[in-house]
Parts: structure tokens; sequence; C-alpha cells
């Protein structure tokens, strides 16, 4: 592996290690068309493609939604991580050590040996899977359920076998320390402190990965038909590299589709996960039969404004109800809850109606949470007047338990309270007195994390301009207002020598004699022109991509336009010698207008030995520079007497 040796070539080492169309096309298809590739935006849903990757600039540019950048500020986007986790993901892809300090080093050492062992375990289950012989009962199991070839091994479906050691005496498991197999949740120790035994037997295994790198953190097993096992389900210990309480099955392969429809879907199997990727719901994840926590909203609402749990019509589905309640009102999310036809499960649902009447049917008909709520106790408690005043009272103790769940915004609670009030038919200045009388009860188990999540999509390019191991400094902006009517010509210069600068860096050592960043009327240009002046002066000639991590959105969805604009110019000598004439040229004017206005200023101050002389100073002056005025253009100029 290569090694970083100072944090400033941590972003120029990495970039220049990553293709970005190999990058982007492992998640969007890309076609190539030109000098480009294009394909559907990832961020916003289409039709048609206005999604760009350029291998020559090593940037990608959607010309629908504006989103733009480098191989980093994709997986920013993409993944909704920071700058310092996007970067040490491509930095891990291409082979890149980012430099660490020795604790750090060692720490990170031992956890790289989890994943490998978890990598290890997963290639031996698959082969027992795949075996002719001993994955043969568990394929026949899987095929009659009706799931495809391709969706197994898509998620990696494997099979631990019915004995104590098998894992344990594996080939490819004996470089690691029994020790470490117990840390990764693959053996457990004998009672009889002497010896270890598999964790998992008899089982279909379900490798579950991380969502950013796809790296494998955990297993979920479930029993084989016929078992005597009466743990239908069994999900890995928490281990350094799992929580459950954290992590969503299949968010993965998820992700994608959750950023375009803005929805997650949340089932409780694995099995109904990939029955629904199968069939094309890729929007849909499991919590690994745990009920859902404040951890696994506030990883869903990266890619996601809304929330759809399905659930069955149990006292599960009830409690978790109850719960997506208490979720709801402290967390800045929309949560539904969405049902299935009595009986029926969600892979049989798949099977008999498909992907698009699940979207249609199932999540489309989901009712928001409050809503649900209402509506399972009003029907529970009856229809007569005194049957719905306990509704009411129940449904508001619900409310006021899950309101001391943990800190819920005052804005947020206000809206609720209208919601309530439509539904349940009670004024909301009664809700309002009846809950400063009752103060908010602790529903208990449940606190809020400090902090707020920060869901803007440029968290991760502020990150990326004052991260320790990115730039230092990056000039700052200057607040835009309204600008100017700017003169069509100069319009035309200016986006010409920026655009040229950007495409030719080796231009700007010439160009700068004669120009600065200020003398860009437009504001967006003039704060692009001081980044790249000062990115030219600290750094030398930038390249594109790299530039790009030192803007903000807006800025870099100007410079990609700018680049655009010039890439097609065959004669770029004659194109910026013109750009450069007119501002020269127009510089002149405005001196020459500053000098006309202050004679003006002086002649009409009137008489005075001063001002004859300064007059005619700068008379001298102004002539002496503009040999061949008109004098029509200077005005009436009053005359003086010494």
């Amino acid at each position: 592996m290569g090694s970083l040796n100072t944090s400033s070539d941590n972003k120029t080492l990495v970039l220049g290690a990553i293709d970005i169309v190999e990058l982007i096309g492992q998640s969007v298809a890309l076609k190539r068309r030109g000098k480009d590739f294009v394909g559907l935006c990832p961020f916003h849903q289409e039709k048609s493609p206005s999604f760009h990757v350029s291998p020559a600039r090593q940037f990608f540019h959607c010309f629908g939604c504006k989103a733009s950048g480098n191989a980093i500020d994709f997986v920013i986007k993409r993944d909704r991580v920071e700058f310092i986790d996007a970067l040490r993901q491509l930095a891990d892809r291409a082979g890149i050590d980012l430099p660490k300090n020795g604790a750090s080093a060692a720490k990170a050492g031992e956890r790289q040996m989890l994943y490998d062992a978890q990598s290890a375990a997963c290639s031996f289950f698959e082969a027992n899977f795949w075996d002719p012989q001993k994955g043969a009962a568990a394929r026949a199991y899987l095929e009659g359920r009706g799931f495809t070839h391709e969706a197994l091994r898509k998620f990696r479906v494997g099979l631990a076998d019915d004995a104590w050691e098998s894992l344990l005496r594996a080939p490819g498991m004996r470089k690691f320390p029994p020790d470490r197999l117990v840390q990764a949740g693959l053996l457990k120790a004998r009672n009889t402190g002497q010896g270890f035994y598999d964790t998992f037997r008899n089982r279909i295994m379900f490798p579950i990965l991380e969502e950013a790198q796809s790296r494998i953190i955990a297993f979920g097993g479930r029993v084989m038909p016929g078992s005597e096992d009466p743990a239908k389900y069994l999900n890995s210990p928490e281990t350094p590299l799992f929580s459950k309480s954290r992590t969503a099955y299949g968010l993965n392969f998820a992700r994608q589709r959750m950023i375009e429809t803005g929805t997650a879907v949340i089932v409780e199997g694995y099995t109904d996960v990939v029955m629904a990727h199968q069939y094309g719901a890729t929007n849909v994840v499991s919590v690994l039969g745990t009920a859902m926590t404040e951890h696994h909203v506030n990883v869903l609402r990266r890619f996601a404004n809304k929330i759809v749990l399905l659930f069955d019509a149990d006292n599960a589905g009830d409690m978790a109800a109850d719960r997506a309640v208490e979720l709801f009102l402290t967390q800045d999310v929309e949560i539904a809850i969405a049902s299935l036809p009595p009986e029926m499960d969600p892979d049989e649902y798949f099977i008999k109606f498909g992907a698009e009447a699940f979207d249609r049917d199932v999540v489309g008909a989901a009712k928001d949470v409050l809503s649900f709520k209402w509506t399972q106790l009003a029907a529970r408690m009856g229809s007569d007047v005194t049957s719905q005043q306990k509704a009411v009272g129940a449904y508001l103790d619900l409310l006021g338990q899950a309101r001391g769940s943990g800190p819920v915004d005052d804005l947020r609670w206000g809206a609720v309270l209208a919601r309530v009030s439509r539904l349940i038919e009670v004024p909301i200045d009664d809700l309002h007195r009846r809950f400063r009388k009752q103060p908010a009860k602790p529903a208990g188990g449940f606190r809020r994390p400090a902090g707020n999540f920060d869901r803007s999509e440029t968290s991760g390019a502020a990150v990326a301009s004052g991260s320790s191991l990115g730039r230092e400094e990056t000039p700052t902006p200057e607040v835009q207002t309204p600008a100017e009517k700017i003169d069509p010509a100069k319009e035309v210069a200016e986006r010409q020598i920026m655009g040229i600068l950007l495409r030719e860096p080796n231009r700007w050592h010439a160009l700068q004699l004669q120009m600065n960043a200020d003398d860009f009327a437009d504001p967006g240009r003039r704060n692009l022109a001081r980044i790249y002046w000062g990115y030219q002066r600290d750094e030398g000639e930038p390249v594109f991509s790299e530039l790009l991590g030192s803007l903000n959105d807006d800025l870099k969805v100007l410079a990609i336009e700018l680049l655009e604009q010039v890439e097609y110019i065959s004669d770029v000598d004659a194109t910026l010698s013109g750009a450069l004439t007119f501002f020269k040229e127009e510089r002149h004017r405005r001196e020459e207008q500053k000098q006309l206005a202050e004679i003006r200023r002086i002649s009409q101050q009137g008489a005075g030995p001063t001002a004859n002389a300064d007059q005619a100073a700068l008379w001298a002056q102004f002539v002496k520079k503009n040999a061949s005025v008109d004098p029509r253009r200077i005005g009436p100029v009053r005359r003086t007497r010494s």
C-alpha cells in the first residue's frame, strides 16, 4: 500500500488514484457520449439523462439538479458522509494509507483483522451454500420460496454447517487467532474454558454490510427447516464492528433508491429485504428484528426524509407503533406505517402482486404515525361517546409519554398538536391547556443524543474546506448582493477569461500581470477568481478536480459551466487576447471617465488660484493620455479667471 507523509498531500494523492468514471459507474449506469459519460442522475429523479462525468477533468455535473464536484464530493453526496470519511473510503479503495499515530495505527490494524475475518467467514458460508451436496437443502428451500440465484448471489447468502467446529477448523480461518474470532462474534468460548465452538450452526447465513464501504461487519442466520433450535433468527453479538441498534440490513444496496425517492421502507426479516430487492423495491431495509431506535433514524434520514414501517397486525406491531410515535416527535423525519393484507408476508406479496403494486398500494397508502395510532385506538375502544372519550384520553396520554422520551422542538410540537386537533376533533387551545397542566412523562429507555444532525447537502463541502486533511484556508467569499447589470461584452470577456484559466492553468502566470481577481464585475466570478488566484499563489497550477474541493456548491456549478463553455474553443490565444484587450480598453475608459468627472467637479467649484492650478494640471494630464480625445465628450467646463 502507498502511504502519505504530509497531510496536505492527502486529497491530491487520493484524487489522483481514483478513476471517477469507474467510481460512479458502480452505482450509475453510464454511457459514452462524445468525450464524456452520461447517465441518470443519482441525486434526483429524471427520465432523460442529464448527469455527465468527465474522465479528462475527473469531475461530474448534473445539468438538472446542478450537483457537481470531484470523486470526494460524489462520495459525500452519495453516502451522506463527512469529508474525512469520504477521503478515507476512497483511500482504502485506492490502497493508500492515510497517516495515523502509533496507537491509532495499532487499533486500525486490529479492526482490519476483524473485517478480514468476517470476509473469510462469508466466503466459507457461500462455498457451503453453493456446494452441490452441502447446500442442496438450503437452496431447495429458498428456491421453493421464489428466490432467484441472482438475488441470492447479490446478497451473498451462505450456509453454516450443522456442526460445532466447522468454521473454527476451516482452512481459510486458521490465520485468525481464536480470540479474535470470538471478538468478531464468529466463535464462542466453551463454558469449561477449554476451546471454542461456532456461533452459527445449521443456519442460512445473511452477511450484514456497513452502508458506506460495503464491508461485512456481522451475520444474521435463519434456522434451517426441520431444526429443533427454538431461535428462528440469530444475529451476531455486539462487536467493535457491529451494533444492532445502529445497523440496517440491506442499506448498502438501498441507499441510492432512498435518495431518489426520499423514502426508506423498513420490513422485519432478511428474506423480506432480499425478495423486495429481487422484485425492484430497492429502498427496503430491515432493522434486524429489533425495535427501531433513534440511531436507526439518524442513519436513515441521511438518505430519506420519510420512513415507512411495514408491520404485522400483532402486539409487536402495536408496540413498534408506540415507539414510532416517540421517534416521530423527537426526530426530524416523517414516519408512516403501512400494512399488508391479512395473513400475507412481504415476500408473498411481491410474488403475487409485484413491486409496482407494493409502491402504490402499500407504501403509497401508508398513514402517518399520528393518524395510524389514533385510528388503531379509536377502532379498539368502540364507537360510543364514552369509548371515544377513553380513546382520546389514551391517545393524549401516549403523546405525553412520547413527548417525555426526549427533547421536542417547540415548532414541531405546535405542528403536531395542530394535526392531532384535526384528528380527534378537539380544539387546539384545549390541547395546549391539557399539556400545560400535564408535564411530559418520561417514556423510559430512550434519550435523544446530544446535538443535532445536519442534513445539509453542503455540510461535506464545508468540512472539506476546513479539514486538516484538506486545504487549510479558503478565501471567504463576499456576501452576495443583487448584482448591477453588466455590459454583455464584459460578461462574455469575463466568462472567457475565467473559463480559459480553468482549462489551461499555466496561462495564469502571464495573465495575472495584466489583471487581478477584483477586476471581475460579477460577484460569483469574482469570488471564484479570488479562490483561484489564492490557489495559484499558494499551491501552484490546480488540477480542476482538486480545485473543485475548495469551492462551495454554487461555485462548483459556476466553474463547471465556465469550463464547458470554453472546452471547444479552437484558437485559445486569440480568444484570450481579445478578452484581455477588452478589459484593458474598459479599464482605460473607466480611468478616463474618472478624470473627466474630477475636471468637471473642480471647474464647478468656482474661481480661485488653487482651482485653476488643479484644473490645468488635470487637463494637461488628461490630454497627454488621450491625445485624440473628442472635446464634445468632455461636456461643458466652466472657464475661470485668474
